[in-house]
């Protein structure tokens, strides 16, 4: 029970790190997304948040961007004994990124019912079911906040564009 307890503890004090980033992304006017990542002994390697809007490209996810950002620090592309902690499910494009980069772990907070790959509903395909396995994923963290500032965000949006 005590090591349900640490790890559920760990997982929501690094979220909280990943919805800082998610935050940093909102004052940019881009989808609240962030994202970290730790090694093994619980160093954040690397932060980001989504760039989509101001690069021009869909590429620009937060966990691409954190992903690269790891890879520059530790000096290798492989990030075995690796945790991403993201806000968002990710989508099949992050998973793939994911699996090929090694990591051990992903955790997220709010489920993507648009673009995510619902792997822990078991409504993934199979491709999404390739992309996870040996990958350990833990959803649900932090649940609440992660949704709503998304909900947020993307409710302003429709009040600027009239909607």
């Amino acid at each position: 029970m005590k090591n349900n307890t640490k790890q559920k503890n760990k997982s929501i004090f690094y979220m909280k790190k990943a919805l800082l980033q998610a935050k940093v992304a909102f004052k940019n006017n881009e989808v609240p997304i962030g994202a970290i990542i730790i090694d093994s002994d619980g160093h954040i390697l690397s932060r980001a948040y989504n760039k989509i809007e101001k690069s021009g490209c869909q590429a620009a996810h937060a966990e691409m961007i954190s992903i690269k950002r790891a890879c520059e620090k530790k000096g290798d592309w492989r990030l075995n004994g690796c945790t991403l902690y993201v806000t968002l499910e990710p989508c099949l494009m992050c998973l793939g990124l994911i699996q090929l980069s090694r990591l051990d772990k992903v955790v997220f907070g709010a489920e993507s019912p648009l673009f995510g790959t619902g792997i822990l509903k078991g409504q993934a395909d199979s491709l999404a079911k390739t992309y996870a396995k040996n990958l350990k994923i833990e959803g649900g963290v932090c649940v609440d906040e992660c949704a709503k500032l998304l909900q947020f965000f993307f409710s302003n949006q429709r009040k600027k564009k009239g909607g």
